[in-house]
């Protein structure tokens, strides 16, 4: 029997195909040994992100809008993908045990350090009672960003 997924990864994306793919990048390059699935949910992109995806991370899931939906509802939309809006009503089904864990909303202008990812999973596990967490985020020259 497949064991659950730790984490679910949504990245919006809107015509920034250089910086999606430095994203994804560091994103697979992750330490540890987490189950993850990627979602892409693209708001009709006129640049390469779609075929740069498809060629570069087939295991990518892809939304392609046709219209953009906005960052709200397209996030919206990867949290459906991954079965998130079923949460309450799950039941011991090989669907339903591959629903994420956590979900990662993350920015693809992110570029995310190694231990990033299995550093949050570890505190979210060893703090039941804390339902939303996020990483600290470094400007390119190291200083912290206070966004």
């Amino acid at each position: 029997m497949a064991s659950a997924l730790d984490l679910g990864i949504i990245i919006v994306n809107y015509n920034v195909c250089a910086l999606l793919r430095r994203c994804l990048q560091t994103v697979f390059a992750s330490d540890g040994d987490l189950r993850f699935k990627v979602v892409v949910v693209d708001n009709q992109s006129g640049d390469d992100s779609l075929a740069m995806v498809r060629q570069e991370f087939p295991q990518v899931e892809i939304i392609a809008n046709d219209f953009n939906a906005g960052y709200p509802a397209a996030n919206n939309q990867g949290l459906r993908l991954l079965g998130v809006d079923k949460a309450d009503d799950r039941v011991a089904s090989l669907d339903e045990v591959l629903q994420p864990r956590y979900c990662l909303l993350l920015n693809p202008d992110t570029e995310v350090e190694p231990d990033t990812i299995p550093t949050l999973i570890r505190f979210l596990d060893e703090t039941p009672n804390v339902g939303v967490v996020g990483p600290r985020l470094m400007l390119p020259n190291g200083e912290l960003d206070h966004a």
